[in-house]
């Protein structure tokens, strides 16, 4: 938090003209610096018309992170919504099946139901109204008319939360929808496209011209509306969530104690039905109630939400994945390093091979990677999935060569009067290590760390790409699949939180760093 320090001085009365300059010089400078490069992009973005729509400028990546970060927070809803259908369901099952529950052994069949009906019917009502909110800006948005939004308006129940979604959405995003569908038909009969065949060359010029120009200012409309559109359902979904997070407690404790009874109970009637069909396979009576038992079981099973990951989870994946082959290079690396700074012999052996990998690009490790993976990992239902571990190991057998050399060369740089000093005091091999060659060589070794874990952040997203590890990688390929303007909204989302978070982990790495080495104190 160092940057913090003038600030602190500012505030504390210490010599403030030192520190305004010293803001000024440390924080003024790059300020301007993203003003101007935020208003050439939106100058320059605007003319340009791809194939795929207008590249978009910065309110069109704003609007792209908030429509990210909305689908993540829809999902939050449909999950919790899949939960609560799981819920019904079992309860059903529950009440349907109580002369069989009453069967299980002493004491697993107590279940409380007791107001878990009335809480279930709490939690309906609640969504009923967050389905209510939900369509509010899209159903209005598909009116053909004012007079039919406003129709539709009034046909929405008087709601303290539907209401204002409902009018906001009548208000600004009805009449910019009806304006572009108006400009959209009146470029069409645009003279621009009624270029007859025998038009000169300087007509035909004109023409093209003019109708760039309607195609950018129609292209700019469209930005504007998606914009619109994006801020009204952000709106609507943080409304929702209000809906379901004001849900009274009384409602939401005795279902999570019901979800907790009811997987004790899940594993009961999977062992009674197990149980059931041993003893038919070695009677030959089948039980009657073995079918039920079964279908019982499976009603209260653990079942995953099975809904798409949101950009949130790819980017929490890309880290984990980033995070997992880097300490595989760590562990590789540190370890090798610290040999070939101490032996000179291993050092000339291992160099060659060191000099020929280390500029292999992860697109060349990668194949090689998945077809030694796929060989090893033979099991139906592995620990991690083949696409983690193929990202993973590639990640780190491209990370792992700046922490070596490093780590090499920091060792082998220890000063020789440490080492006599240890050899005089007959300290162990071990001691050595860790009490002068590893502090001695903390600085270039962190130094190797944080470029390691740079380069790893930079290889991951390619690795992802091949891999279709469900990270960021995957995120920009199928953005990419996708083509259009809205999608290249979202790669240039994910290209800023790529570069983003690149910043923070050098940050968390040299912040470690100083904990750790002895540098001395400014």
């Amino acid at each position: 938090l160092s940057f913090l320090t003038p600030i602190v001085f500012l505030v504390a009365g210490r010599k403030p003209g030192d520190q305004v300059k010293i803001l000024l010089h440390a924080y003024g400078a790059p300020a301007v610096a993203i003003v101007l490069f935020l208003f050439a992009w939106n100058s320059v973005s605007s003319q340009i018309v791809t194939k795929y729509g207008a590249v978009p400028g910065p309110p069109e990546v704003a609007s792209a992170w908030g429509a990210l970060l909305n689908e993540a927070r829809l999902e939050r809803i449909k999950e919790r919504e899949y939960l609560h259908r799981n819920r019904e369901k079992r309860l059903q099952a529950l009440t349907a099946s109580a002369e069989l529950i009453a069967k299980l052994p002493d004491g697993s069949a107590e279940v409380a139901s007791e107001g878990v009906s009335e809480a279930l019917a709490t939690m309906t009502a609640a969504y009923e109204r967050v389905s209510s909110v939900l369509d509010a800006p899209r159903t209005i948005g598909e009116s053909e008319s004012l007079e039919a939004g406003e129709e539709q308006l009034a046909n929405y129940q008087e709601d303290a939360i539907i209401t204002p979604v409902a009018t906001l959405a009548f208000e600004q995003l009805l009449p910019v929808e009806l304006a572009f569908k108006e400009a959209t038909a009146s470029l069409e009969t645009d003279p621009a496209y009624q270029i007859e065949e025998d038009a000169s060359r300087e007509e035909t010029r004109r023409a093209e011209k003019a109708l760039a120009q309607a195609e950018r200012k129609l292209a700019k409309q469209k930005a504007n509306l998606l914009i619109t559109r994006q801020q009204l359902t952000t709106e609507a979904t943080k409304a929702a969530l209000a809906i379901l997070d004001s849900v009274p407690r009384n409602a939401s404790q005795p279902l999570k104690a019901f979800d907790k009874e009811a997987m004790a109970l899940g594993s009961d009637l999977s062992a009674y039905h197990l149980g059931l069909e041993e003893l038919a396979a070695t009677t030959g009576e089948r039980n009657p109630d073995l079918f039920k038992a079964k279908m019982l079981a499976r009603a209260f099973e653990e079942r995953p939400y099975p809904g798409k990951e949101t950009y949130i989870q790819q980017i929490i994946t890309s880290l984990k994945t980033v995070f997992f082959g880097f300490l595989i290079a760590s562990a590789v690396a540190v370890p090798v390093g610290i040999l070939c700074g101490l032996n000179p012999t291993i050092n000339n052996a291992l160099n060659p091979f060191i000099q020929i990998f280390k500029p292999v690009s992860p697109l060349a490790w990668l194949p090689i990677v998945m077809i030694v993976v796929g060989a090893l990992v033979t099991a139906e239902d592995p620990l991690f999935e083949l696409s983690f571990i193929n990202s993973a190991i590639t990640v780190a057998l491209c990370c792992l060569w700046p922490t070596l050399v490093n780590t090499a060369v920091g060792v082998a740089s220890t000063d020789k009067d440490y080492i006599n000093v240890a050899k005089v005091l007959k300290l162990s091999w071990i001691k050595r290590i860790t009490k002068i060659v590893l502090p001695a060589a903390l600085p270039l070794m962190f130094t190797g760390l944080r470029l390691s874990l740079g380069v790893g952040w930079m290889v991951l997203i390619a690795a992802e790409m091949l891999a279709q590890n469900p990270g960021l990688g995957k995120f920009v390929w199928d953005m990419f699949q996708n083509g259009s303007s809205q999608t290249l909204s979202m790669i240039m989302v994910a290209v800023f939180t790529i570069g983003f978070i690149g910043f923070a982990l050098d940050n968390v790495m040299l912040t470690l760093q100083r904990l750790v080495t002895f540098e001395p104190q400014r």
